[in-house]
């Protein structure tokens, strides 16, 4: 089912630059159409119910907060009501699937349609990228709702990303013009992610079917299993089960976004520019001193920095000697926009930042932008995270398993910062950090730290109901939630980890500023402490 968005893809790309505007938006709903009504039927009348709806609105109200707040309430409540009368305490593939996605895009459009009405200088980076001045038309926003490869399990991406992705201004024309085999395939990063996508996706979906085989949800659920197994051969059975559970929704992500990136809304409109002859770049292209992010990290952090192809194009035009392939070499990024997975995070990571940070991407991006920033007036953080958290979980439905989940995810993360900040700030920083025994021994424990925490969450996740999860939890003494008694065994952490002592020059430095009144060093200090 996954995989039929690559010859719907691979047709629009062959084609689609020689149809009209709205023969692409057709062509796109068209087939996202056939694709929900062969898999659901015709409960495809809930996804018009959400987009006419959220459009009547938008139009009646056009640019205010009362149709955000309306598409708010109204999608996420036909989802919860949905998903509560059609879901039966199992993991169903129904019309609530695609409705997720739905939803979520909807809010966005909202969201998108009332930033255009601040004033510029008051939005911000992601906002001025994202705004709409323009309401979208029926048709194109039916084909941005429907669009077969991202319409079943996302990813995430605004109209105004999918506009460009129709207009052919998404991706840089420079990149294309070069004809050998040699750029058009192996240094072509479209071609290449949309092919690693592909095998990686399908190789893992087989492997992992197999797997999943030989470690069933049901076997947790046996008396042999809860009473007969010894503890650490149950933790062992949830650890392994939790990791192939989150392997098949890698894997998932994979053959989604390869389709993605085959019909062109993963570019990022990213070049990479390097002079191989006798030409000087500008500064502004060699160390472009830039926000921009694609969705693997920092673009800076790079061998080679990228771009955005829009700012160095002007420059380009005016400098013809630019365009000679035997002097300047410009290639594409890698195209990222679509990827929900970074597998190098992912794999090598060794904390729950990387995990958060590598897994879900687009969703957590969306819920960063549309639903944790917009609530800045609460000014608490924390309190923004809770209330984020609680609107992903309730997202996902209204199970039990789902808010336990992402409650043990709160907790995790808030108990390693704290600790890691005092391992970071304590005398045995160098050891950890900066020797090779101890970054070995650091990166060997964060990694069976991750292992262990993603168990208990995991299964709470996939067997949803309390009644199920509970006894399971339970079998294994609830060790998951033993975080909460973090609070009674930190100060035995800070005492077994004790700070940094100050040499004697920062101590007298950091005692007269203070003497004299001014203490912005030591709030910068603190300040800097608490952000690591």
């Amino acid at each position: 089912m996954f995989s039929l968005g690559y010859p719907i893809a691979f047709i629009y790309d062959m084609k689609a630059s020689s149809w009209r505007t709205s023969y692409r938006h057709l062509y796109l709903f068209t087939c996202g159409v056939l694709l929900f009504l062969w898999n659901f039927g015709f409960d495809i009348v809930h996804m018009f119910v959400g987009i006419f709806t959220t459009l009547f609105v938008n139009y009646l109200f056009t640019h205010s907060r009362t149709a955000v707040i309306f598409a708010f309430v109204f999608n996420m409540g036909y989802l919860v009501i949905g998903s509560h009368i059609c879901n039966r305490g199992t993991y169903d593939i129904n019309w609530t699937t695609p409705y997720c996605v739905l939803c979520l895009r909807m809010i966005g459009l909202s969201w998108d349609l009332y930033d255009a009405s601040e004033p510029e200088s008051q939005r911000s980076v992601s906002q001025k990228k994202s705004a709409l001045s323009k309401f979208p038309g029926v048709l194109e926003t039916l084909a941005f709702s429907f669009t077969p490869t991202a319409f079943l399990t996302g990813p995430q991406f605004p109209m105004r990303h999918f506009q460009a992705f129709i207009d052919g201004s998404l991706r840089p024309v420079v990149t294309l013009r070069k004809d050998t085999f040699k750029h058009r395939f192996i240094y072509n990063a479209k071609f290449r992610r949309t092919l690693s996508r592909f095998v990686l996706g399908h190789f893992g979906l087989i492997v992992l079917s197999k797997w999943f085989a030989m470690y069933p949800a049901d076997k947790m659920l046996t008396d042999e299993f809860q009473y007969e197994w010894s503890f650490f051969s149950r933790l062992l059975y949830m650890i392994i089960f939790g990791q192939i559970t989150l392997l098949r929704y890698v894997s998932i992500w994979l053959i989604a976004e390869g389709s993605c990136v085959l019909i062109g809304l993963g570019c990022t409109g990213l070049v990479h520019i390097k002079s191989k002859g006798s030409i000087q770049l500008p500064d502004f292209i060699k160390n472009k001193d830039s926000d921009t992010l694609t969705r693997d990290g920092p673009v800076l952090k790079r061998r080679d920095s990228a771009v955005d192809w829009s700012f160095a194009d002007n420059y380009i035009k005016s400098h013809a000697e630019l365009y000679d392939p035997t002097q300047v070499i410009v290639r594409e990024a890698p195209h990222t926009a679509c990827a929900n997975i970074s597998l190098k995070r992912y794999i090598f990571a060794t904390n729950t930042d990387d995990i958060v940070a590598g897994f879900n991407i687009n969703t957590n991006k969306w819920l960063l932008d549309y639903v944790y920033k917009r609530l800045r007036f609460l000014g608490n953080k924390n309190l923004s995270q809770l209330i984020s958290l609680l609107f992903l979980a309730l997202w996902h439905g209204t199970y039990s398993g789902y808010y336990l989940n992402f409650g043990i995810e709160l907790l995790v993360v808030t108990v390693e910062k704290d600790f890691l900040s005092i391992l970071k700030n304590s005398k045995y920083n160098h050891f950890f950090y900066k020797t090779y025994i101890g970054r070995v021994i650091s990166s060997v424990c964060g990694k069976l730290h991750i292992y262990f925490i993603l168990a208990s969450p995991m299964v709470a996740f996939y067997l949803l109901k309390f009644r199920l999860w509970f006894s399971v939890l339970k079998s294994v003494y609830f060790i998951g939630l033993w975080y909460v008694f973090w609070p009674l065994i930190r100060p035995a952490v800070k005492y077994l980890l004790p700070p940094l002592p100050k040499s004697p020059s920062e101590q007298s430095s950091q005692l007269s500023t203070t003497m004299n009144g001014d203490v912005t060093p030591v709030i910068d200090q603190l300040s800097s402490r608490k952000q690591q």
